[in-house]
């Protein structure tokens, strides 16, 4: 696993990540998640309500990538690692326990994502390069 530095921790806290899944038949999906949030120095961690496009694609092919930017500095990562669905599991009650998302949603899932790799996303010559 690779571990998230204090500047990737804040980014992710200070700007809005994008998560990126792939269908069955391999259509790319991605769009903003705003409960993406950092769980622990090697695991990002979001809610799931919608139950839509991304979780059906998590549901079918476990490959994930966050990616968030600051775009006046020019600067990013992305997290490419393994999704892990938690629903109406101990895991999933303890953590949504502490939330208040069933006060606007009747259903909720949490999903930990495993840092495998991350790449740079700066508008420089590094741009794609692996942290390692």
């Amino acid at each position: 696993m690779k571990k998230l530095t204090d500047e990737m921790k804040e980014m992710i806290q200070t700007q809005l990540p994008f998560l990126a899944t792939t269908s069955a038949s391999g259509l790319p999906q991605v769009g903003p998640k705003g409960s993406i949030h950092v769980l622990d120095d090697e695991h990002l961690i979001y809610f799931e309500h919608t139950f839509r496009h991304a979780y059906e694609n998590l549901t079918n092919n476990q490959h994930a990538a966050v990616a968030v930017a600051d775009r006046p500095n020019q600067k990013g990562f992305r997290f490419e690692g393994t999704a892990h669905i938690h629903e109406k599991d101990d895991y999933a009650n303890e953590i949504l326990g502490k939330t208040k998302i069933f006060d606007r949603f009747p259903r909720a899932a949490v999903v930990v994502i495993d840092i495998e790799r991350i790449f740079r996303l700066d508008n420089n010559l590094e741009a794609g390069t692996e942290i390692l």
